[in-house]
């Protein structure tokens, strides 16, 4: 939508009214001014028609030229407009009149400012709602996503006074790739927990993590082909291979953790005797840690849980 249509009502028609103000005392001076040489104009014309005639007929020629032209010149500057409302606007408007309560005879353009680059990070689209309320939001917010095409996007609900409206603005996407070498990458890592290593940003670069304490002892990664579970682990095992922990990789395909083969730090499986043997290995440890957990009371296993730490 243009930026004039963001404007208040009044400001509008302020502009307006100023405009054909100027535009009517401009042509009643004139008008009074060329009264005489008019009144001769036409004695002129009264008494020898056909020089008039003559040049009526090519004025309206010329008018009618002008007007063709300037219309298909209209039609041309605004045919994106047009395309836009077409696409966009008006079968937001059709999806959008009954969940809101208005009739489908309203003007798209005086509730919905949709602006052409509304799909942007930076932009922002305002939808007025009516007063009384009466609507599922959450129905209106789904009809919006799905008739824009929007996906992660937030929605700021006025509900108070007379000028109730949402307004839509979609989240700056998270980044697609991030490096140590990206700037406050390296100071965020040093000041993440132990037990929560950063997986990556999302959205509005809020961190992604899972604490292994807090949250759940046990993180599962389900993907197809391509899709980051590698990435993700071995983003997991770096960082807990240098606050001092012990890794085990089982690596059966050999291609999938190449990076972990000969790491201080890390036990690296290839095949199924190795696998086996780390497995026993980790049962081992496991009922030992059990044993020492059992020995001692709760109260020094909740000060002082280092007791239970690592045997290697």
């Amino acid at each position: 939508m243009s930026r004039s249509s963001n404007r208040a009502g009044w400001q509008r028609l302020t502009f307006r009214i100023s405009g054909l103000a100027a535009t009517g005392s401009g042509g009643y001076y004139a008008l009074w001014e060329k009264q005489d040489a008019t009144v001769a104009a036409v004695t002129d014309v009264w008494e020898n028609p056909d020089p008039a005639i003559a040049a009526a007929q090519t004025g309206g020629i010329g008018l009618a030229s002008a007007l063709a032209v300037g219309g298909a010149a209209y039609r041309l500057a605004t045919r994106k407009r047009r395309e836009f409302m077409r696409e966009w606007v008006i079968p937001l408007h059709e999806a959008l009149s009954m969940p809101l309560g208005m009739s489908e005879l309203t003007d798209p353009r005086r509730y919905l400012h949709v602006r052409k680059n509304f799909s942007d990070d930076d932009a922002e689209i305002r939808i007025d709602t009516p007063g009384h309320l009466r609507f599922n939001e959450d129905l209106v917010a789904d009809l919006i996503q799905k008739k824009l095409a929007l996906e992660n996007v937030s929605f700021t609900w006025q509900r108070a006074g007379r000028n109730t409206h949402v307004v839509v603005k979609k989240r700056k996407a998270p980044p697609k790739k991030l490096g140590l070498a990206d700037p406050g990458v390296r100071e965020i890592l040093a000041k993440m927990p132990e037990s929560a290593p950063l997986i990556g940003f999302g959205a509005g670069k809020k961190r992604v993590s899972v604490d292994l304490d807090a949250d759940s002892p046990h993180v599962l990664i389900s993907a197809g082909t391509g899709g980051g579970k590698s990435t993700i682990l071995r983003t997991i095992c770096c960082q807990f291979i240098h606050n001092g922990a012990h890794v085990f990789v089982l690596d059966f395909k050999r291609i999938s953790h190449s990076w972990a083969r000969g790491v201080p730090g890390v036990t690296y499986c290839r095949d199924i005797a190795e696998i086996h043997d780390a497995l026993i290995r980790l049962a081992q440890e496991g009922r030992r840690r059990l044993g020492l957990a059992e020995q001692l009371a709760d109260d020094v296993l909740e000060r002082e849980p280092w007791r239970v730490g690592p045997g290697w």
